[in-house]
């Protein structure tokens, strides 16, 4: 009778135990499998530090250059006039690692050439670029991944990038064009006929200009900050913004020759006398 009832009590002990067991069985192969995760990507991590390797270089920039072009995938761009004394060079970093970048410098008569593609892969890939060239070198320049910089040309600027900011400053050029797809542009301290600078994600600053015929400033998230010649106008004013406050301080003349744009759909468009 006792033995009855003790097997009978027991009876729930042994229903319990493969349940236990079962979950230690689960807990133990989690924790192997996240186990071999963080070692294989601790070890993935480590072969890409390992193979990764950075080569420096520099060459002097002909004098006869006066056009530059540069289209890279993935680095910085900048471009400097030299100063009185100082020769015109070209400055380079190129980062490999499971992939290397396929350079390409042409220089053909008057232009310089610089191309750099990475395609597809695993690992750094990256070409970042430094110029020195003379003032009156006219420049247009594109990186898919980076910032671009021009700094002092006395000629036509184009600077491009899809994930980086642009900047230009001390340009005079009948024609500046600043654009990139996420990340800010500004405009400071130049002089042009006819200049853009457009962004689709990204705040858009023009500064310190000279009197100009035509300026087109256009994001679609960002704000629009125009800052004119003191005394400057009347202008031809299109300014606008769909979520955002809008501020038109200039002398506005619908037929005058001077024409301004400046438009957001997400952002404060700001536009005044300096």
């Amino acid at each position: 009778m006792h033995q009855t009832i003790g097997s009978t009590g027991s009876a729930p002990h042994l229903r319990g135990s493969p349940r236990r067991s079962g979950l230690r069985r689960v807990i133990r192969l989690v924790a192997i499998l996240v186990s071999i995760t963080l070692v294989g990507g601790g070890a993935w991590y480590l072969l890409l530090f390992l193979a990764t390797r950075t080569d420096s270089g520099s060459a002097a920039i002909d004098k006869s250059v006066r056009i530059v072009e540069v289209t890279i995938d993935s680095g910085d761009i900048r471009i400097d006039v030299a100063g009185q004394g100082e020769k015109t060079e070209l400055r380079k970093k190129l980062t490999k690692s499971l992939r290397s970048p396929d350079e390409k410098i042409e220089h053909d008569g008057d232009t310089l050439r610089i191309t750099t593609t990475c395609g597809d892969g695993m690992g750094q890939c990256g070409s970042d670029y430094s110029l020195t060239v003379q003032a009156g070198t006219r420049v247009k320049v594109n990186t898919r991944l980076g910032d671009v910089s021009v700094t002092g040309v006395r000629a036509t600027v184009e600077g491009r990038t899809r994930i980086g900011s642009v900047h230009i400053e001390h340009v005079i050029g009948d024609r500046i064009v600043a654009a990139s797809e996420t990340g800010a542009v500004t405009l400071k301290d130049v002089g042009f006929d006819t200049a853009e600078a457009t962004s689709k994600m990204g705040d858009i600053r023009v500064d310190e200009i000279e009197p100009f015929k035509k300026l087109r400033a256009v994001t679609k998230v960002g704000d629009v900050e125009l800052h004119l010649p003191s005394r400057a106008g009347p202008f031809s004013v299109n300014a606008l913004t769909e979520i955002g406050d809008r501020k038109v301080e200039v002398a506005v003349d619908s037929s005058s020759g001077t024409a301004l744009e400046a438009r957001t759909k997400i952002g404060d468009v700001t536009v005044r006398n300096d």
